[in-house]
């Protein structure tokens, strides 16, 4: 036997050898009204988990991993099956979304390297004032010489051809093939001079060999600074441009033909032997190792040894096969090309019409930054709404901001444009209106490239440039008049698209 000994031989509210055992009282039931809420608990328990919750389809889930039974949930809870159940406690924990890690600006850049990029857009303008000389001789098509006619025929194919080269060479560059990209920079920008210089020559003809030789220097400097740009070497760009700039202030306009001349190819194989360098150095496996120290250094020294033959004998050398999501199709840089198309054509036509264009060459650094600028803010305005119409305000709120930057960025540029420069355009309102619709123009153009709408911009301007060919070409009135209203009606259309294109949650994930 087992217990205690004054337990033996008593009954329950009877006196005993050990004294009277109190019988057990009767369990009292609790009213349903004085039960703590299952609900209730079951929020408490789950609640950090439910807050963030999106749908109630995720509490059902959760609720199915925390191992609730179809009893439970018919008896304790009262619900007809777990959906129910899940649908009550949703509507019962208030949202609280934790918030997200901070993550780096994808959209950040550097102001300075954008303004630097606008000078080297900038100073190859310093070519034309001492390449003037060779500019007269018959007449041509828009009341320009022949060789003006052609050296505009020649930047309008280098434009178009090597923005398309740009773009694809960026997207070899995103999937990881520097050595494709390089070799496609290499081959296409040969081809694009090639082709601009023909492009000259059909306007030209071989009468005038100085002016086609100019022609050909510079296909052969934008096919060599495209390069360059692409591949991020904008200081050693700037660097081959300083000495032709200096030439220039210095009075080298007043020099002999013959020295003119050599300043002017000098520039141009400099610039063309620091891009086949870059390339052949980006294509090299030692240029791809980016670690520091004393081995990195090393292998970027003896990739620059490296002799011209064996850096191409490199440059195309089989690749591995490459990924499928490496790929990249032909037909998508074909927007950009013809965007570079027609705003070239639009630019060449303010230049013959004697307005503001050097100020506008130096703002693409600025409208580069300012197009960073707005993706980067909108971004956050997307992180601090989450809700499609207060995104809509946020967004029309930094477009408009970025915009006004832009134009008081061109009406100050275009101020020291015409006190600096001589044969500027007046200062004065018409000549500003059309800077301004033509800069807004070009700056909604590329940002609605940037936002992955390419054909909508380049089918904006590319209209907008045939309307004004065309009203040119049959002198439907002053030449700053037809630029001023088509850009204006141009800027409005690309304006409205940008507005609602910005706008949308999906443009900035």
């Amino acid at each position: 036997m087992s217990g205690p000994l004054s337990l033996v031989g008593t009954t329950p509210g009877r006196p005993g050898p050990g004294g009277t055992i109190a019988a057990p009282g009767r369990r009292r039931r609790v009213p349903s009204w004085a039960r703590p809420d299952p609900m209730a608990e079951l929020a408490e328990r789950l609640g950090e988990s439910c807050a963030s919750a999106v749908h109630p389809d995720e509490v059902a889930a959760l609720l199915e991993s925390e191992g609730l039974t179809d009893e439970q949930i018919t008896g304790e809870y009262r619900h007809r099956d777990l959906f129910s159940l899940a649908a009550e406690l949703f509507a019962y924990v208030p949202r609280a979304f934790p918030e997200p890690e901070p993550v780096p600006d994808p959209w950040a850049a550097d102001v300075w390297r954008c303004v630097l990029r606008g000078l080297t857009f900038a100073l190859p303008g310093v070519a034309y004032l001492l390449g003037g000389r060779w500019a007269a001789g018959p007449d041509g098509p828009f009341g320009v010489s022949r060789a003006v006619a052609a050296w505009g025929a020649a930047a309008l194919c280098g434009w178009g051809w090597n923005q398309a080269l740009a773009h694809r060479a960026h997207l070899l560059l995103l999937v990881g093939r520097p050595r494709a990209a390089a070799r496609f920079l290499l081959t296409g920008a040969v081809s694009g001079a090639l082709l601009s210089t023909l492009a000259a020559a059909c306007v030209l003809g071989a009468a005038r060999p100085a002016a086609l030789a100019f022609a050909a220097g510079q296909s052969l400097y934008i096919a060599a600074a495209t390069a360059l740009l692409v591949l991020g070497r904008e200081r050693a760009l700037l660097h081959v441009l300083v000495p032709l700039t200096v030439a220039a202030c210095c009075g080298a306009t007043k020099l002999p033909s013959a020295v003119v001349a050599a300043v002017l190819a000098a520039t141009v194989l400099a610039t063309a032997g620091t891009a086949l360098s870059a390339l052949l150095a980006a294509g090299s496996p030692p240029a791809a190792d980016k670690g520091k120290g004393k081995d990195g250094a090393a292998n970027r020294r003896a990739a620059r040894a490296r002799s011209v033959p064996a850096g191409l004998r490199e440059l195309w050398r089989p690749e591995e096969e490459v990924a499928a999501d490496a790929a990249v199709p032909a037909h998508v840089s074909l927007p950009h090309g013809l965007a570079g198309l027609a705003g070239g054509a639009l630019v060449i036509a303010a230049a013959l019409s004697g307005e503001f264009v050097a100020a506008l060459t130096v703002s693409m650094g600025i409208a580069e930054w300012l197009l960073f600028r707005i993706r980067s803010r909108c971004l956050v305005a997307l992180r601090a709404t989450g809700v499609g119409e207060r995104l809509v305000v946020r967004s029309w709120r930094v477009l408009a901001g970025c915009l006004g930057w832009y134009a008081a960025t061109l009406v100050a540029l275009a101020a020291v444009e015409a006190v600096a420069l001589p044969g500027a355009a007046d200062w004065s309102a018409g000549h500003v209106a059309v800077l301004l619709a033509l800069g807004g123009t070009l700056w909604l153009q590329l940002l609605l490239q940037s936002c992955g709408r390419p054909w909508t911009g380049a089918g904006v301007l590319g209209a907008a440039a045939a309307t004004a060919v065309v009203l040119l070409a049959v002198h439907a009135a002053a030449p700053g008049r037809v630029l001023g209203l088509v850009c204006a009606g141009a800027c409005v259309l690309l304006l409205a698209a940008a507005r609602a294109i910005t706008g949308r949650v999906t443009t900035h994930r």
